[in-house]
């Protein structure tokens, strides 16, 4: 089998064969280190925003996080640790930057940028979402006199203690990093299109007592495990598009932001003017505070220009800067559209794509024989940790695969692939997410190409035996 992406789908589909005895495995990194988007953002403040109980796979525990919410640094170590723990350092070729695969009749035959080719049975793309940067189109960006940074590609030494510096988004990843530059920078302007819904993170660091419980009596861990699960599945409840349980988070929200920022301008500003959870919802227990700073300035009115020295707004106004941050988050689509992978037909994977980005449960693409995607569209989540449905997505890829051995390669039909696409907006109609704001979880027309529309338990339920009745043979 070639895998490839060396993140958090990665590392788990390649351990989850190790498991089985499959050893006939090569993972395939474009990079020069393996960890996905744990390796990539390195930016200052940056964390998980999923207890660090659900942030790691239920097959290798960690007793002994140092916190409720881990940082990155941490959670890039743990997934070397697993690499390590599993045997699979050797089964990962660095520097293998994966543009073409082609179904070749009975095998996929994939193809490096620099020559280097694989063949397998199976292909899984384990390249996840959050992997191609977006880069804002403003007129002039080009000119800027100073540094330009993104978080997704922070350098060792910013060089912006001190400085006066532009943050560019506000989203997940400017929620954690503009409180850590504005504790070491001269001045920080911050360009904000639209207000996010901010709920607090109440993060605590773990005690020593407490990891050697964890490690000693580890049904403890497991039992806080699942309370944190449970816990957080709860939330689904809340996206229901008039369900009382986001109102009530609404409210809580707010009363955050009105204690955490006496201006009543800026607080005005920074109050979201759309449903709590039609955006991404984020944690943070010091964004809104930051706000009060006397350094931190917020700004609403749109960009016009860059200019060699800093960032004119609409209404004339030039704000003078020396580096701008881009905190513009990542292209869902970009790490399938940057390889070509052509199915059956000599058809590929973008035309199968022209009018979405559809599947069966997120995992199968009709047309494209043992082909199987993770974290594949329509599988993120809202309300809790996405290593659940990547578990969910191993287990039926595993099923799968066990079918193929028995009885040859076979391709998800175009009927099971409908089927679930009609669900999909089916379900997403009864969602806070279809209540009319631009979200990153929806393509150019409207359509949720990014979410899994209900609980876990669901997907759980749905995806994690490959049915017969659903696929072909190739």
């Amino acid at each position: 089998m070639v895998i490839v992406g060396s993140g958090f789908s990665g590392i788990a589909m390649a351990a989850r064969l190790a498991q089985q005895g499959i050893t006939d495995v090569v993972i395939l990194e474009r990079a020069d280190d393996l960890g996905g988007t744990w390796r990539d953002n390195r930016y200052p403040g940056c964390a998980c925003d999923v207890p660090s109980h659900l942030y790691s796979l239920s097959f290798a525990p960690k007793p002994d996080w140092s916190r409720d919410f881990a940082t990155a640094q941490e959670i890039w170590d743990y997934l070397r640790d697993c690499a390590r723990r599993f045997g699979l350092l050797d089964r990962i070729v660095l520097g293998a930057d994966v543009v073409d695969a082609r179904w070749a009749g009975d095998h996929w035959s994939v193809a490096a940028a620099d020559g280097r080719e694989w063949t397998a049975a199976a292909l899984v793309l384990a390249v996840g979402g959050l992997h191609v940067t977006k880069r804002p189109d403003i007129p002039g960006l080009g000119s800027f006199a100073g540094p330009i940074l993104h978080t997704a590609d922070w350098p060792a030494d910013d060089g912006l203690t001190g400085a006066r510096v532009a943050i560019i988004g506000t989203g997940a990843s400017a929620v954690q990093l503009v409180p850590a530059l504005a504790a070491r920078v001269e001045a920080l302007t911050v360009f904000q299109r639209s207000a996010s819904w901010i709920v607090p993170r109440h993060d605590r660091s773990w005690s020593p007592q407490r990891q050697r419980r964890y490690a000693r009596m580890p049904w403890t861990a497991r039992l806080a495990r699942w309370a944190t699960y449970a816990r957080l599945e709860v939330r689904v409840l809340g996206f229901g598009r008039w369900d009382r349980a986001r109102q009530v988070a609404e409210a809580r929200s707010l009363a955050h932001l009105a204690a955490a920022v006496p201006d009543p301008t800026v607080r005005e500003a920074l109050t979201p003017r759309y449903a709590l959870g039609c955006k991404r919802v984020l944690l943070s227990d010091d964004y809104w505070p930051t706000f009060a700073e006397p350094h931190v300035t917020l700004v609403t009115e749109p960009i016009q220009a860059v200019e060699p020295t800093g960032i004119r707004t609409r209404d004339g106004v030039l704000h003078q800067v020396g580096a701008i941050v881009l905190a513009t988050g990542f292209d869902p689509a970009g790490s399938y559209s940057r390889m070509t992978i052509v199915g059956l037909g000599e058809r590929t994977l973008s035309e199968a794509w022209t009018r979405g980005r559809a599947t069966h449960l997120g995992i199968a693409v009709a047309g494209f024989p043992e082909l199987y995607l993770l974290l594949g569209p329509n599988t993120a989540l809202g309300h809790n940790s996405v290593l659940l449905q990547i578990e969910t997505a191993i287990d039926h890829v595993l099923d799968a695969l066990r079918r193929a051995d028995r009885s040859g390669p076979h391709v998800v039909t175009q009927a099971a692939q409908a089927r679930f696409g009609r669900w999909v907006r089916r379900r997403t109609r009864q969602t806070v997410w279809a209540s009319g704001c631009d979200s990153w979880y929806l393509d150019e027309q409207g359509r949720n190409v990014t979410l899994w529309p209900a609980s876990t338990v669901r997907y759980r339920l749905q995806a994690r035996r490959s049915r017969d009745r659903d696929y072909r043979r190739a």
